[in-house]
């Protein structure tokens, strides 16, 4: 469990609504929080938020000033899922909007929602807490590390409505935990929490405070190189796909990239500074 002293980041350098005014990203320094906005709702999903979610992250990944991204919700819970006169549309057998013309592997825009944050370069941490139900448990699965609160509700509850779980969590899931137990929590729509998504793997690290252990996290992830970081989040990706030959040569061409640039320089010169501290701290005591 995290240290309870984290502490909550203070005010945003800046605040930017999407344009459907369901999501808004908050700025502080290198580090950016995309914000599930529907807290009246305990931020049920529309096809609105699909479309501010796949905006937010584009505008992200084309900011080379941020190195790591919180995605955390509003209010008393991360997501509750797919709003309830949504169901409507879907048992009429209509889509929850149109998929937009971006690079990926996605067909539906549901799914680009969640695409979206492996297609942005840098780390995404998501900071769960209350409900993270069917298609709020899929969001967070996008991430790339998930801190949860130990009694958050965590369910890929989709079954129930005799559908299955279609913003890539049958895709995400097995590759977290194995195909039997994400075949057990399909199957079942159990809801479980935070502490056993822990045990299971779906959940990296519990906090009673994930947003201030997730902002805390991505403050120190923002610390290390930039390149460095893309470069990983790429190669690790990678391995779920890649043969090995692949993997081996792909990391043989990052570090040809990256060794000898300015700010690899820039890394070793921190690094040597910290080491140096260091020492001279021991050598007071």
């Amino acid at each position: 469990m995290t240290d309870t002293a984290v502490t909550a980041p203070a005010t945003p350098d800046s605040v930017q609504p999407a344009t459907r005014g369901t999501v808004r990203t908050e700025l502080y320094g290198a580090v950016a929080h995309v914000v599930l906005d529907r807290p009246d709702t305990l931020n049920s999903i529309t096809p609105d938020m699909f479309y501010d979610l796949v905006e937010a992250g584009q505008a992200l990944a084309a900011d080379e000033s941020i190195r790591a991204i919180v995605l955390r919700g509003e209010g008393r819970g991360f997501c509750a899922g797919l709003d309830m006169g949504q169901f409507e549309r879907i048992v009429a057998g209509n889509m929850a909007g149109e998929p937009l013309d971006i690079p990926g592997n996605a067909s539906a825009l549901a799914q680009q929602a969640v695409e979206i944050w492996s297609q942005v370069p840098v780390p995404v941490i998501a900071a769960l807490h209350g409900p993270a139900l069917g298609g709020g448990f899929q969001f967070a699965l996008g991430a790339d590390i998930r801190i949860s609160a130990p009694d958050t509700k965590l369910s890929a509850m989709e079954v129930i409505w005799g559908i299955i779980p279609d913003m890539m969590g049958t895709q995400l899931l097995p590759r977290l935990i194995g195909p039997s137990k994400a075949k057990r929590l399909i199957f079942t729509a159990d809801t479980i929490s935070g502490e056993q998504g822990l045990e299971w793997g779906i959940v990296d690290e519990l906090a009673d405070d994930p947003r201030a252990a997730a902002h805390a996290l991505a403050e120190r992830i923002a610390g290390m190189s930039r390149s460095a970081l893309v470069w990983s989040k790429r190669l690790v990706d990678m391995a779920d796909t890649a043969s090995l030959r692949e993997g081996l040569a792909a990391e043989q061409q990052a570090l040809s990239e990256l060794r000898g640039t300015d700010e690899q320089k820039a890394a070793v010169e921190k690094r040597m500074g910290e080491l140096a501290a260091r020492k001279a701290a021991k050598a007071q005591a």
